[in-house]
């Protein structure tokens, strides 16, 4: 179970750094914390699904549950995690096609533009 939801959970950290995009990519000429707290939250439940997985995993090993709803609700919480942080980066995706569509002019910038690359959604439907 727990290499299970390990292995879950490096997919969808794998997603968001190293995998190969899903083509949309959105340029920004301004900063925005939106997205970022939106990056950062949905890496946040990546990491919560780990703890999860790790924990979930300890606490079949200690109980040593004779039915299997115990291992089957720490998998559901795992996925629960990793859909939720697909949820969020879509709606951080629909964000950064909002910022990106008002349009610039490269003078205008107030930092180097910066490329959003939107990820896979592997693990949201």
């Amino acid at each position: 179970m727990v290499a299970v939801g390990l292995l879950l959970s490096a997919g969808a950290f794998y997603e968001r750094f190293d995998a190969p995009r899903s083509g949309r990519e959105y340029l920004f000429c301004h900063a925005s914390e939106a997205v970022d707290h939106v990056t950062f939250t949905a890496l946040a439940l990546v990491l919560a699904a780990v703890v999860a997985a790790v924990v979930g995993g300890i606490v079949v090993w200690r109980s040593k549950p004779r039915n299997a709803v115990l291992p089957l609700c720490c998998m559901a919480v795992v996925v629960a995690l990793l859909m939720a942080a697909d949820g969020v980066d879509a709606h951080g995706e629909g964000r950064a096609a909002e910022i990106a569509a008002q349009g610039f002019t490269e003078a205008g910038c107030d930092y180097t533009p910066q490329v959003y690359d939107a990820t896979p959604g592997w693990f949201y439907w």
